[in-house]
């Protein structure tokens, strides 16, 4: 089959670079590797749910109630009872020492109000000085107390042949979660770790190509082809585009199998998408790679350029809505602040393109602009 000449070197370049790349099959074990050593490390590592919360109990009351209500909250899968105090003041050394997430400290009459179909009172004391885990602490605390006085009403309307209106509080809050029913970290944390690491690894993949034939004095004899710098950067571009959807399609069977988180929505559109994704990633690298000098440097602008700003900057872990509004604005820039929004919304709601029709827009715009950028910095000269 003949091709016309602008793609028929570009598939040449192509070519050269897949045969370095096939040739090298240690950097091409760890290619493949990596991305399901960094999804098992950080799907572990990253998790917001709390388990094996400690906490002290001072009982003023000493009931029944009160000891119902105690085995309660050590009965869930989230607490885990580290003392029992007489005084407030060897409370406020626990909390000190970090020994004790929280305190539970039981009113006097509890019994007596919960007997009598009264509201009892408790009173929690909470280490503020970290302000995320006192906040998610406080919430499962709340689902926990809220759900066990739920069964004290039932109770004492069974007990007292009264209507469930007589009792207090008359009114049961039941919640109800879209998407994410059981509020675990994982089936968020999962996708989003899918993208970062797709970044990281593309950008990194593509960081070394150019400064690697300076390096390894083969530069020469590219710059001094009739191959348009367009076409050295698609053909570098294109054995790592291979690579790096071959790597996505691992992440994503990985965080399946390993993790139990799969997507439920278009398989079609994720795919498309991960696929632009991938070569704004791309892009970036051989970016980096134009201009740079050495390749250890490449390899460090390239990390420092996707992980971090893919970490903080899109959404990955802080909402953006919460940024400061220079910051918001500067997150548009990246690809991974769309995608992010597509993969998540293709793993959790179930949905497709319909519904992000902006972001995909904005993503495939992002790469176009990034791979011109590669080609624009690209300079056929020795100096």
């Amino acid at each position: 089959m003949t091709y016309p000449d602008p793609l028929r070197r570009t598939l040449a370049v192509a070519r050269a670079e897949w045969t370095h790349n096939r040739r090298d099959a240690r950097s091409l074990g760890i290619i493949v590797l990596l991305p399901i050593v960094l999804l098992v490390l950080y799907g572990y590592a990253i998790n917001f749910d709390l388990r094996e919360l400690t906490f002290a109990v001072q009982d003023w009351d000493r009931s029944e109630a009160s000891a119902d209500l105690v085995d309660t909250m050590v009965r869930s899968d989230y607490f885990t009872l580290h003392a029992l105090v007489e005084d407030t003041r060897e409370i406020e050394r626990l909390v000190e020492r970090g020994e004790v997430r929280f305190a539970l400290i039981i009113m006097p009459g509890f019994g007596d109000d919960i007997a009598s179909g009264r509201t009892g009172r408790v009173q929690v004391l909470l280490d503020g000085a970290d302000s995320t885990t006192a906040g998610v602490a406080l919430g499962y605390m709340e689902a926990v107390v809220r759900s066990h006085s739920v069964d004290l009403v039932r109770r004492w309307v069974k007990r007292s042949g009264l209507p469930a209106s007589a009792a207090a509080p008359a009114l049961g809050v039941e919640p109800r979660v879209l998407y994410n029913p059981e509020l675990k970290s994982v089936n968020f944390i999962v996708p989003g770790l899918i993208a970062v690491i797709m970044m990281m690894l593309a950008a990194l993949l593509t960081s070394g190509c150019i400064v690697r034939e300076r390096e390894a004095g083969s530069f020469e004899g590219l710059a001094a082809s009739p191959i348009a710098p367009m076409e050295i950067m698609l053909g570098k571009l294109a054995p790592y585009a291979a690579i790096a959807i071959f790597d996505a399609v691992l992440c994503v069977a990985a965080g399946r199998l390993i993790f139990g988180v799969a997507p439920r929505g278009d398989l079609g559109a994720l795919l498309a998408t991960s696929t632009v994704y991938l070569i704004a990633s791309l892009a970036i690298g051989l970016l980096i790679s134009s201009v740079a000098r050495t390749h250890q440097v490449a390899t460090l602008v390239a990390f420092l350029a996707t992980m971090l700003p893919t970490m903080l900057l899109t959404g990955f872990v802080f909402p953006i809505r919460s940024m400061p509004v220079v910051l918001q604005y500067i997150a548009q820039v990246f690809p991974a602040t769309h995608f992010l929004i597509i993969i998540r919304a293709i793993y959790l709601k179930g949905v497709g393109l319909g519904l992000f029709v902006r972001e995909a827009l904005l993503l495939a715009l992002i790469a176009l602009v990034l791979v011109v950028a590669a080609s624009k910095a690209f300079r056929k000269s020795l100096e």
